[in-house]
């Protein structure tokens, strides 16, 4: 991915991309949030509403948008300044959006972009639209996808090292404490068997 500077930015420059409404996509947002909102998941009470069904929140569609700036278009290192939203009609389960953002004006002086944003499902029909304001970076930022997984897969590598070390160190000790817990048992033994270290004086007699 790469994070285009204001120069690189013309008016009519687009992007898309393209989510579907699942339900597991769906409640891992709602559990992300915390929204218990009962529209979204419970057929009996969204049953009582106009919807007369339960919806995709608003959120999880404007969402998309967000993605799309951030990943695509100004793309990594931008900052979402401000965003206009309406939303025109319902998004359903199973539907597949697609979040839309075209340049129409850019700001040269204050390094800010303004974007026409639309979000549509699969018949085309638009679900939501608006504006946004981002400021995209001051230097193109190229970003490789994946780094974070391989700083992960590098922890995950390092671990085996990680519990040989831990296991030497806790023999280590286990055995320090057998052979002083056996050096004082000894030494007891001897005590009372009176057979403990002998004193210049017996050596002599």
């Amino acid at each position: 991915m790469t994070g285009l500077a204001i120069d690189r930015i013309h008016v009519g420059d687009r992007a898309e991309l393209s989510r579907v409404a699942s339900s597991s996509n769906v409640s891992e947002f709602l559990d992300s949030v915390g929204d218990r909102n009962p529209l979204h998941h419970d057929s009996r009470v969204a049953g009582t509403t106009r919807f007369a069904r339960p919806i995709v929140p608003g959120m999880w569609t404007a969402s998309l948008v967000a993605a799309v700036l951030g990943t695509k278009l100004p793309g990594p290192g931008c900052v979402y300044v401000a965003q206009s939203i309406e939303f025109t009609r319902p998004v359903d389960f199973g539907d597949t959006i697609t979040a839309r953002v075209e340049v129409v004006e850019r700001l040269v002086e204050h390094n800010r972009v303004r974007f026409k944003t639309v979000c549509v499902n699969q018949r085309g029909e638009i679900v939501m639209r608006g504006e946004a304001v981002v400021l995209p970076p001051k230097v193109e930022i190229s970003y490789a996808e994946g780094v974070t997984n391989n700083i992960a897969w590098l922890e995950w590598s390092r671990l085996p090292y990680q519990w040989a070390t831990e296991a030497v160190t806790s023999w280590t000790r286990f055995y320090a404490a057998a052979l002083g817990a056996w050096s004082a048992s000894a030494d007891s033994a001897r005590s009372m068997t009176g057979q403990g270290p002998k004193t210049p004086t017996e050596t002599e007699a």
